[in-house]
């Protein structure tokens, strides 16, 4: 399975996770020396500024690249010592890749990507709209959110929750997301380039942006050439018919990320807005790819943003209205809709807090992904699992005949449940070992005839999962 996902906003984000990769790289021989040298080389000439790169902790990690680059053997094995490497980096939004496609080529790839019906769901509880959105990637997540707002008019909704707890990035979701619900343009912020740190010592603000035309457009490539032209690309909003005036809570977790934390910052300057749960990751800077030898690809930030609200977003993130954890978020925000004081609400999703901590997982939800729902693109029929007790959890699902490809894990992926190597097939009514680690394989099973299976899980030891599938 291949998730495109965080590729940001106006910020202009790509990147792939390969969730079923687990297959064996044949050793090359190669200089990664040269590889970590061009690497350093695009820091330099292309970073949104060159002062971060003569920082302590970044010369540190340069050397750390380098020594990586002498003892790996592999193209998988580099580029996941070097990501693992960064993600402590001095700043975010630095990846490494095997090239899909050219550099030059991907701007006009994202700007047509459509990534599936995955990316917003709408739901309705009484006169409440929950509009969830889990990336800002995708043509079709652009107009799903449009529609969305459309259907919200039309069903007189009183109240809207926006959640963005999973949504990891985008690229212009988000404009319409923020447009709906405002009642007046605002200047939201400011992205800042190299040229402008080449003659600047301090960060802009609002008054140095007032004679720019604000950027405009929905194409990723106008935008990655206009950013990088100019010192400060000016970033502002209007209100979008039909415009929402009601109250408007905003669900947010530390996965929030990138064009997320664009948004929800952009959200808080109006009045009725409440933003509920945890303070975004702080991943807030402009990225963009660029060719290496050997077929490597590098993403690496041409601009940081400031938010003329509360200023710079990288390393800092957007904090919450109200701070709870975020698993609670939407039961704290319903809570608050149906007239319970924020005393009351907080003492209840307090305990709900303490039933989820005894659990495993800390009572993170976990899915049943595979092809047979095209690895969770098709929300409505992702399986979710039941936890029964004593660490098992189960699930049914009605499975036509055919082969399937599968994986167990929460709807962010933060981690997961696979096969070890050579043990993909998995057989009714025989209990399996499953691996939790990075990158392993799918599990396989074969149905022969249409028929209800139950998926069991047992993780009273967390780290060594055991698979049970029977047919009712």
């Amino acid at each position: 399975m291949k998730n495109i996902i965080l590729l940001i906003i106006f910020l202009t984000l790509y990147s792939c996770d390969f969730r079923l990769s687990g297959k064996k790289v044949d050793k090359i021989d190669a200089d990664f020396t040269a590889v970590a040298d061009s690497i350093s080389l695009l820091m330099s000439a292309y970073h949104y500024n060159p002062a971060e790169l003569a920082t302590d902790k970044y010369l540190v990690l340069e050397k750390k690249v380098r020594v990586l680059a002498n003892m790996v053997q592999t193209k998988q094995e580099f580029i996941n010592g070097f990501n693992e490497l960064w993600k402590d980096g001095p700043f975010s939004h630095v990846t490494l890749s095997i090239s899909e496609r050219r550099a030059e080529e991907m701007a006009e790839f994202v700007d047509t990507l459509r990534v599936g019906d995955y990316s917003v769901s709408l739901e309705w509880v009484e006169e409440t709209a929950i509009l969830t959105v889990t990336t800002m990637t995708g043509l079709d997540t652009k107009e799903r959110v449009f529609r969305a707002y459309r259907e919200i008019a039309d069903n007189k909704t009183k109240v809207l929750i926006i959640d963005v707890r999973n949504n990891g990035g985008g690229t212009f979701a988000g404009v319409p997301l923020i447009g709906h619900v405002l009642t007046d343009s605002i200047d939201a912020g400011i992205f800042v380039s190299q040229k402008w740190w080449k003659n600047n010592t301090k960060a802009p603000n609002l008054a140095d942006i007032q004679m720019l035309t604000p950027w405009q457009g929905w194409s990723l490539k106008s935008f990655w050439h206009d950013v990088q032209e100019k010192p400060l690309t000016r970033v502002k909003f209007g209100p979008m018919h039909p415009h929402f005036d009601g109250p408007v809570y905003v669900l947010t977790s530390n996965n929030s990320a990138s064009a997320a934390e664009f948004t929800v910052d952009a959200l808080a300057h109006e009045e009725n807005v409440t933003i509920i749960g945890e303070t975004t990751a702080g991943e807030m800077l402009s990225q963009k790819m660029y060719d290496l030898p050997l077929g490597f690809q590098l993403s690496l930030p041409i601009a940081e943003y400031y938010s003329n609200r509360i200023g710079r977003i990288e390393g800092k993130g957007v904090e919450p209205d109200i701070t709870v954890d975020q698993r609670v978020a939407m039961d704290l925000a319903v809570s608050l809709i149906n007239g319970e004081s924020s005393e009351e609400a907080l003492a209840m999703v307090q305990l709900e807090l303490d039933k989820m901590n005894e659990q495993p997982f800390g009572g993170e939800k976990i899915y049943l992904f595979g092809n047979m729902n095209d690895w969770g693109k098709k929300r409505n029929i992702t399986p979710q699992f039941e936890y029964k007790g004593n660490g098992v959890f189960a699930v049914s699902s009605t499975l036509e005949a055919g082969s399937y490809e599968f994986k167990i894990a929460p709807m962010n992926w933060s981690f997961d449940y696979g096969a070890h190597p050579n043990q993909e097939k998995t057989i009714i009514g025989k209990k399996k070992d499953l691996a939790r680690v990075p990158g392993s394989n799918n599990l396989i099973i074969k149905i022969e005839n249409k028929a209800k299976i139950t998926f069991e899980l047992n993780v009273a030891d967390e780290m060594a999962g055991k698979l049970y599938v029977y047919q009712d």
